[in-house]
């Protein structure tokens, strides 16, 4: 396959407008919600200029191309743990950044190929079931070889599937994967924030990213528009119905890729 540019560097990603205290739908009174006002001349050209792609509700994650193998990485905050981790590559999105008094700092925390948790009905097996999606992918020519040297040295990804956030999109399997790429994310298309709400109006989606052509990388959420929403009203709920989403990305699983076909997911061969 051929390899696309990977510039994400997994590190925070800015707003592409600035916000103030609202009612947001669904949130508690004095939620953020966008303003009109951009938060920089760089982001009004990525609003105009850049590439946007779906923004997919999981876990910041990435593979490292490590001695001929794809290592799996998931993205900590402020971590303290004795695991193994690693910076975050130079990129445009910063690893470090104030939020009002807390300060985050970002790292890669790195996933065994053998992690298992929990017991009995608990029982999950979150390294087995990323590293087989890895390997399956690879092999059928949808992540490109770790043997490569031509190849990107990261590609960062969402770990999705049911242990992972609110499971919106309704993954049946407990570990999923999706590259941080077209097509495995839909391309959207609007150039206003206003044409980013009609979207948002018609459709039940995170929200977006918005990609300069330099490669810094800004974002727009659903939740924060200030309307009523498909998104603001199943968010929340315990069990999301598997039909919540109506803009889906294409996942890696242990069993191979799957596409949302006629209301379920299907193992396809070929991304679309």
């Amino acid at each position: 396959m051929q390899s696309p540019i990977q510039k994400f560097n997994g590190g925070k990603l800015y707003h592409i407008n600035k916000t103030t205290s609202g009612n947001r739908p669904g949130n508690r009174p004095g939620s953020l919600v966008y303003t009109d006002e951009f938060i920089s001349d760089k982001a009004e050209e990525a609003l105009h200029e850049g590439e946007k792609q779906l923004k997919v509700h999981g876990e910041c994650s990435a593979l490292h191309r490590e001695n001929g193998k794809w290592v799996f990485y998931r993205r900590q905050d402020n971590y303290k743990g004795n695991g193994t981790t690693c910076k975050l590559a130079s990129g445009a999105q910063p690893a470090q950044y104030n939020q009002g008094t807390k300060e985050h700092n970002y790292c890669w925390l790195k996933i065994d190929d053998s992690l298992v948790t929990g017991k009995g009905k608990r029982r999950s097996s979150p390294g087995p079931d990323t590293y087989a999606a890895i390997a399956n992918a690879v092999g059928s020519g949808l992540l490109p070889d770790p043997t490569d040297e031509n190849e990107p040295e990261w590609i960062t990804c969402e770990w999705v599937g049911i242990k992972h956030q609110s499971n919106m999109d309704g993954i049946t399997d407990h570990h999923a994967l999706i590259p941080h790429m077209s097509p495995f994310v839909p391309q959207l298309h609007f150039k206003t924030l206003e044409e980013f709400v009609s979207l948002v109006s018609e459709n039940c989606f995170e929200g977006a990213v918005i990609i300069h052509p330099d490669g810094t990388r800004f974002k727009v959420r659903s939740d924060m528009t200030g309307i009523e929403n498909d998104w603001v009203k199943n968010y929340r709920k315990k069990a999301i119905d598997p039909g919540v989403t109506t803009i889906r990305p294409q996942v890696l699983t242990k069993d191979g890729m799957i596409r949302w076909i006629d209301g379920k997911w299907v193992l396809v061969a070929n991304l679309e």
